[in-house]
């Protein structure tokens, strides 16, 4: 009967107190919903790729020799470690499809045991066809291409024709690009078998290792065995690296931004259950008189706490890892081929995420139980005794005191007298407004990067990228009509530390070249002789900074080079060493032969004569190169508008929750004001006035922590290939700004309808 009465208080108390019970539970909601959904589409990322290259043998390194001979792979499957190896060469050559696109050809000499193909459509290819070939499913949808079609690609004039096998994925294919975006009608890739080209030497292994193998160990016995490769494991193949950074950058953000939220939700949440059970004193004292035991009383008033934060919890938990994941996926197809998702299930992350949802919100309630249920029944059944009352520190500068107006006084002394309230509602208003800086500031950083690499790192306006027949770069800047040309010298090597190794890009340029600014800021920075330059990242990854040695080993050459790091120089995008001519041609590793030409403003003459050139590959435009990088970006301005949008909600939220505990507490003032003669609207003005002072307090202080989350956001989001520079625009810090405050000033102007609904004669009845 005991229990039965209980039950129906809670229900009547619940009614009466629906608003603020469905504001816990959207705050717990939001604050489980956004961890849940990152945790989820970063284990969705991550347990599709490690079944994906479990299941397809994906390599654990690509070894890149001047001859992938017998002997070659004998070493290499002598060491300790190595469970399979298998040789064979990869090119990129030119097709005859409508649109001239480029193919990558891959060609094994034996089975595919490793980088195992998934036939989506027709046969697997045996080893005795050299007439057949295994393309990209992505890519013949893009042309057309059917069973039973040819492909034709072109090598040195001489042209190998192959007949369409089956349409498949390749797990080492996962992003399949050639420049910045994916682009299936302009390149794909095809797997054949080598004997079908014979003439084209084998210069690739592929490797992977057995369940127990060290990584690094084996990696240094492959330099020992083989000391003219290039070793690249998944952390540098192009391919591979992409698809394991976006898992990864999911993972990093749970780290920031759902941390940040909940921590929002939580404080709110404090305020609101606070104030519940506070306003529940008489009932208290009345429940304690009529003989109810202690335990019976508090597990009443935890059921406060309990019900809203369970049913919020576990509404976030279940939107967010069902709903979230399903929109990046889809975004995450635009740039990445998967031949399948794995829906992971909910993770234990994210359940002990809402269990300690439900923990905050039963400690909050219990603290405040007991903060009352510590007094006597006698003085729990009589009106709390109001504080008394005390002067402020404004009161106290008279000067300036005296020159305020009875409503100012108000204001300021009720924000005072109400400290807890009214910093709970400042720090509301400030963090969800520095997430939601945070959100335009990083959709600002990463549109921003496009245009800053490919206008200012890039100071040219075509790059020609050529084959090895090219000529001396003197003889093209002779030649072509353009405002300037340089060359450039592009080689793959492994640069190694103390304690680091890597496989990347050496750039050699002319002397006092213009067009690359690799300075800090996008500035000119001559690239100095007798030493090499390093990107800032890649020097952070290898651990080396100005002075330091590095050994650079070259591909096809045992004897490596040791060098001094003269300068650190800055590429958000390409990691890399740069080296200037004449030190290039000091170490004497072979002649100054360009790779590429920068052109600036070329004519079109020129373009024309580029055109016909037989060792010009192709041209590139940064201006277009820019375009597609800004496609890669959709998928984390998407990301970041979903962000958003969870701080507005954020917003409010709290902007009504804590303005209707304003009301709530000041009703019987408001009456009073009544009384006294004060309008409707006038009384609207003076909460109004309250409301606007402390969210223009928090907007002002909100402005460092946006800028601050925007750049620990980008920070865990960058990469050994990749870093955000955090540039939020002015424009994004005024637009959060006025979106917060319109939000804060629409809110407080509908709760301030509620000053008619008070009644004088009600409210100001004494509890006595």
């Amino acid at each position: 009967m005991a229990v039965s009465a209980l039950h129906r208080k809670l229900f009547r108390d619940m009614r009466q107190s629906l608003m603020q019970l469905i504001s816990i539970v959207v705050l717990c909601s939001l604050g489980t919903l956004i961890f849940a959904g990152l945790d989820g589409c970063a284990n969705l990322a991550m347990e599709t790729i490690n079944v994906y290259f479990e299941q397809n043998y994906l390599a654990d390194f690509w070894i890149s020799v001047p001859n992938a001979d017998r002997e070659a792979l004998l070493r290499l499957r002598s060491i300790d470690g190595v469970e399979q190896a298998c040789a064979r060469f990869s090119m990129d050559l030119d097709t005859t499809l409508p649109g001239e696109p480029t193919i990558n050809v891959t060609a094994y000499d034996g089975p595919m045991e490793i980088n195992l193909p998934m036939i989506a459509q027709g046969d697997t290819l045996t080893q005795t066809d050299l007439r057949g070939c295994l393309v990209q499913d992505g890519f013949a949808r893009a042309h057309g291409l059917e069973i039973g079609d040819r492909i034709t690609v072109e090598l040195q004039g001489v042209e190998f024709s192959f007949i369409i096998r089956g349409k498949v994925f390749s797990p080492e294919f996962i992003c399949v690009t050639q420049g910045t975006y994916p682009n299936p009608q302009e390149y794909g890739y095809i797997l054949i078998n080598a004997k079908a080209m014979p003439s084209v030497p084998l210069t690739q292994m592929v490797v992977t290792l057995g369940a127990e193998a060290d990584e690094e160990a084996v990696k240094k016995a492959i330099s020992q065995a083989l000391p003219d490769a290039l070793i690249q494991n998944r952390r540098a193949h192009k391919s591979t690296a992409s698809a394991i950074n976006n898992a990864e950058m999911f993972r990093a953000l749970t780290l920031v931004f759902p941390i940040f939220a909940y921590a929002v939700a939580a404080l709110i949440v404090l305020t609101t259950l606070t104030r519940m059970v506070d306003h529940q004193r008489l009932q208290i004292g009345t429940l304690k008189a009529l003989g109810y035991p202690s335990y019976r009383i508090r597990n009443h008033y935890l059921s406060y706490a309990v019900l809203p934060s369970a049913a919020g919890a576990l509404l976030g938990v279940i939107v967010g890892h069902t709903v979230l994941p399903n929109i990046i996926w889809a975004l995450l197809l635009g740039q990445n081929e998967y031949p399948y998702q794995i829906y992971p299930s909910i993770s234990w992350k994210s359940w002990a995420m809402a269990a300690l949802t439900v923990l905050m919100s039963m400690g909050i309630c219990l603290h405040a139980y007991h903060r009352s249920a510590r007094e006597t029944t006698a003085s729990l059944l009589r009106p709390k005794p109001p504080r008394a009352g005390k002067r402020i520190f404004l009161e106290r500068i008279g000067v300036l005191w005296r020159h305020f107006n009875f409503n100012t006084k108000m204001v300021i002394r009720n924000l005072m007298r109400n400290r807890m309230r009214s910093l709970m509602s400042f720090v509301g208003i400030l963090c969800c407004n520095a997430l939601i800086i945070a959100s335009f500031g990083l959709q600002d950083s990463v549109n921003l990067i496009a245009v800053t690499h490919y206008t200012k790192v890039l100071n040219y306006d075509v790059r020609a990228n050529l084959t090895m027949q090219a000529e001396e770069g003197t003889a093209y800047n002779r030649r072509l009509q353009a405002e300037a040309v340089e060359s450039i010298m592009e080689k793959a090597i492994s640069a190694r530390s103390a304690t680091e190794s890597r496989t990347t890009m050496l750039t050699v340029v002319e002397t006092n070249q213009q067009m690359l600014w690799l300075g800090e800021g996008e500035v000119h920075t001559p690239i100095l002789p007798g030493g090499v330059a390093v990107t800032a990242i890649l020097a952070k990854t290898l651990g080396v900074k100005q002075g330091d040695t590095l050994t650079l080993h070259f591909a096809a050459d045992d004897e490596p080079v040791e060098m001094a790091v003269s300068q650190i120089v800055y590429n958000n995008i390409q990691q890399g060493l740069y080296m200037e001519q004449q030190t290039w041609e000091s170490m004497r590793k072979g002649a100054f032969t360009p790779t590429a030409l920068l052109l600036k403003k070329p004519a079109d003459t020129c373009l024309a004569e580029l055109a016909a050139m037989e060792e010009v590959d192709r041209l590139e435009r940064p201006a277009e190169q820019s375009r597609e990088l800004n496609e890669l970006m959709k998928m984390l301005s998407a990301i970041f508008v979903i962000l958003m949008g969870i701080a507005l909600a954020l917003a409010a939220v709290i902007c009504y929750n804590m303005g209707l505990m304003n009301f709530a507490e000041r009703e019987r003032e408001y009456a009073t004001l009544k009384v006294l003669g004060y309008h409707r609207r006038e009384i609207r003005h003076l909460i109004l006035g309250e409301n606007i002072l402390i969210t223009l307090a928090g907007i002002a202080c909100s402005l460092w922590a946006g800028k601050k989350l925007t750049g620990l956001v980008l920070m865990v989001c960058g990469n050994e290939s990749f870093v955000y520079p955090s540039r939020p625009a002015v424009s994004s810090f005024v637009i959060a700004c006025v979106i917060t405050f319109c939000f804060s000033l629409f809110i407080q102007m509908f709760l301030t309808r509620k000053v008619r609904t008070v009644d004088m004669v009600e409210a100001l009845k004494s509890v006595e």
